[in-house]
């Protein structure tokens, strides 16, 4: 027995001897390898293993043209988009309030992901340098040349949205729209037609065959909320989500499983990023699964690349975004496996950020047909503000911290008869927002017409409904940063509203039982 134990603490010894030095190896520009040293490059990325191994062999392609040698790429891919910011920053604040932010945090590229996360990596962190505050970006310039850029990019926007920064912080590298994904097999279990809008989700048919994903985890699934929120309303934005909560099997912290469950059947309809859904219709040859955007309900924006501070190995990572710019590079995103300059293993269906690369002889090599966001991008409403920031904690509130509460109210609201006295109460209820929760217009007129009042810049009104909206959701932006305790307070405040809520539901339903006015089946 001492034998044997003898010989496992030299064998524990020996590998902790081995393997101390590759754990503390610090995040250098270069590794061992057995052609020698190798540039290494790392990435933080929310992109799935398909566009990480798929870029990866091409831009070692193109070095292998240009007489360099190999990268090795260090992918750094645990978690959400905004999972994967809140690490950065999180580390950028630690070494920042040292004084020694240009030293960075080990990671060269945050390669993917939405405007509003690059935009606050661009923004950074706030430190304390001799009494003043300053703002240390995580971020810095993109080395791009400025006739490559207007090569690129003839237009700095698609429908409203940005394609890159104009101080090159970030610079898109793909399109992305949100839609829904949805299992046909299970359509027809359900008897349902297939889903060509949002409004979809709130049929009721789909209790508990919902799949979405938390935005406090998923910034694509955020995105996808504010969206709808911006293109429906406020009011009716959230009168919409909730029903989409309430037929919810789940919120996943990570949005790319939701395509995957509606794949294998665990769900029958989600919410997803257009590249996720695509894919995932792809695996099944667009037999099984299939994918919609909702026609002028979603918002196309970049998909960025950001070099971040301190990058160990910044001149090839300036080197990566130039290529993935490239009209090669940007046809790895569209083009059939085995067609030329395409994919080698996986088709990624995603849109190219490149308005050049979308011309018939280029689309014939495609995946999918029909592709055309710079001709169907809607701008939103003008002076329509984002509602980015408020959505996780509404969706908290309202939803998942009271999942159950709320799908117990749901499935008593569609119990009840709509002829039943007690429904309009029911419903009254569910829709019901917190004091400070509801917009407030001057008038009855602008309540009725504040969208076309929005739509219409001409409109003698149109002034004073933006001013309303932004007034509205700049107050709770001013509160929260003077006190970020505030948020938490308001969602706690929240949540106990929405259940006390969906309980009185649950009881009007058992009081329209008891009275006999209609018999539960």
């Amino acid at each position: 027995m001492r034998t044997h134990l003898s010989k496992i603490v030299i064998v524990g010894l020996m590998l902790v001897i081995v393997g101390v030095p590759f754990l503390l190896r610090p995040a250098g520009k270069k590794v061992a390898t057995e052609g020698g040293d190798a540039e290494r490059l790392i990435i933080m990325t929310p992109h799935n293993e398909q566009i990480r191994g798929e870029f990866a062999r091409a831009f070692n392609e193109h070095r292998k043209a240009m007489g360099k040698s190999a990268v090795v790429f260090d992918w750094r891919a645990g978690g959400g988009t905004s999972d994967l910011r809140k690490q950065i920053l999180s580390q950028l604040k630690d070494i920042a309030d040292q004084g020694h932010e240009d030293d960075g945090v080990g990671v060269d590229l945050f390669f993917g992901g939405g405007e509003y996360d690059h935009n606050k990596l661009a923004q950074g962190v706030k430190v304390d340098r001799d009494g003043k505050v300053v703002w240390i970006s995580a971020s810095v310039p993109a080395k791009v040349d400025e006739a490559f850029i207007k090569e690129v990019f003839p237009e700095s926007e698609i429908g409203g949205e940005k394609l890159y920064r104009k101080d090159m912080l970030w610079v898109g590298t793909a399109l992305s729209s949100f839609g829904v994904v949805y299992n046909r097999d299970l359509m027809k279990m359900l008897d349902v037609p297939e889903p060509k809008s949002w409004d979809d989700f709130a049929r009721p048919e789909y209790a508990n065959w919902a799949a979405l994903a938390d935005p406090g985890h998923s910034g694509s699934i955020a995105a996808t909320y504010d969206t709808i929120l911006k293109r429906k309303g406020w009011n009716e934005g959230w009168r919409l989500l909730r029903r989409a909560f309430a037929n919810a099997r789940y919120f996943a912290a990570s949005s790319s499983k939701v395509p995957v469950d509606v794949s294998s059947g665990d769900a029958a309809i989600g919410m997803c990023i257009d590249f996720y859904g695509r894919y995932q219709a792809s695996v099944t040859d667009d037999v099984r699964v299939g994918y919609v955007d909702p026609a002028f309900m979603t918002a196309i924006t970049a998909d960025p690349i950001s070099v971040l501070r301190g990058a160990p190995n910044e001149a090839i990572a300036q080197e990566f975004v130039n290529w993935v710019l490239t009209k090669d590079a940007q046809g790895l995103w569209q083009r059939r496996v085995g067609v030329e300059g395409g994919p080698v293993e996986s088709e990624l269906r995603r849109q190219p950020i490149r308005q050049d690369m979308f011309v018939k002889n280029e689309q014939a090599k495609w995946a999918d047909v029909g592709l055309d966001p710079f001709g169907q991008a809607k701008p939103f409403a003008k002076g329509m503000p984002s509602f980015f920031s408020m959505v996780a904690t509404v969706t908290h509130a309202m939803g998942s911290d009271v999942h159950d509460d709320l799908k117990a109210a749901w499935a008593a609201i569609n119990r009840v008869p709509n002829d039943d006295p007690v429904k309009g109460e029911m419903l009254r209820l569910f829709d019901e927002m917190p004091e400070d929760l509801r917009v407030v217009w001057p008038d009855d007129e602008m309540a009725k017409d504040w969208m076309a009042i929005m739509e219409d810049v001409d409109h003698v009104r149109h002034d004073e409904a933006v001013k309303v909206l932004k007034d509205f959701v700049g107050g709770f932006r001013t509160r929260y940063k003077e006190n970020p305790d505030v948020k938490l307070d308001d969602r706690l405040r929240w949540t106990l509203f929405f259940r006390d809520n969906y309980r009185k539901i649950v009881e009007l339903e058992k009081q329209a039982m008891k009275s006999g006015s209609f018999v539960a089946k």
